[in-house]
């Protein structure tokens, strides 16, 4: 079982049939998967390059995959979605916890034949800090850097989804969020993109584009034109 010296008070790792998961005080559960579920439907059905998160990471038809560092990894679901569609991926997060839940749904997705010939060894996780990863030169041969930092909380906390709630509960706001964008924007890759809620501003600056969705957007920055 990981170190659980780092977690909350009244936060615990455990372990069962779906593999590792953190219980909150109040019992709700987090738990990275990229085998069944929504994600696992999602992986296998989804809408190809169609997908929001595709188009934002510049991928069609006709191109190569680009190469995606993907410096807010949360549990890891866009990550393995731009994986599947046969981009290589590495994904980084900061929280340790959070770091044991994805190391173990990655070891449960290589150990099943499905999951394994969808994301075909191009998902890597790495537990890092993204601004000192991004300061160190981390993102050189990356031809996108993704983030999608947490968003702002909603007034009404009862429309907030669990998962998120839960989420934001253990690791915290991140604050530093402008600040990672400053880094990602001056790490030499050619292509930025930021997810967003819908009708939430631009994090910092104006982005070249955006690209809309229902309940989120993605804007673009592309560093080497401005």
């Amino acid at each position: 079982m990981p170190d659980s010296s780092a977690l909350p008070a009244g936060w615990r790792f455990e372990r069962g049939a779906d593999g590792l998961a953190l219980r909150a005080p109040d019992g709700g559960v987090l738990r990275a998967d990229f085998v069944g579920g929504k994600l696992g439907w999602r992986l296998a059905h989804g809408g190809g390059h169609g997908q929001a998160v595709a188009r934002a990471v510049g991928l069609g038809k006709g191109r190569p995959p680009p190469r995606v560092l993907d410096a807010t990894a949360g549990l890891g679901r866009d990550a393995a979605v731009l994986a599947a569609l046969g981009c290589e991926v590495l994904a980084l997060e900061r929280h340790p916890a959070v770091c044991a839940l994805l190391e173990d749904a990655g070891a449960r997705a290589a150990a099943d034949p499905v999951a394994r010939a969808r994301l075909q060894d191009r998902l890597r996780f790495q537990c890092a800090d993204a601004r000192s990863f991004l300061a160190a030169g981390g993102a050189r041969g990356f031809d996108v850097i993704y983030l999608d930092p947490m968003h702002p909380g909603r007034a009404k906390s009862a429309l907030v989804k669990q998962e998120m709630r839960l989420f934001r509960a253990l690791v915290g706001s991140d604050e530093d969020a402008a600040l990672l964008l400053e880094a990602a924007l001056g790490a030499g890759a050619p292509r930025v993109a930021v997810k967003r809620p819908a009708q939430a501003p631009p994090l910092a600056g104006k982005p070249a584009g955006s690209i809309p969705g229902r309940t989120t957007r993605f804007d673009l920055y592309l560093p080497s034109m401005s």
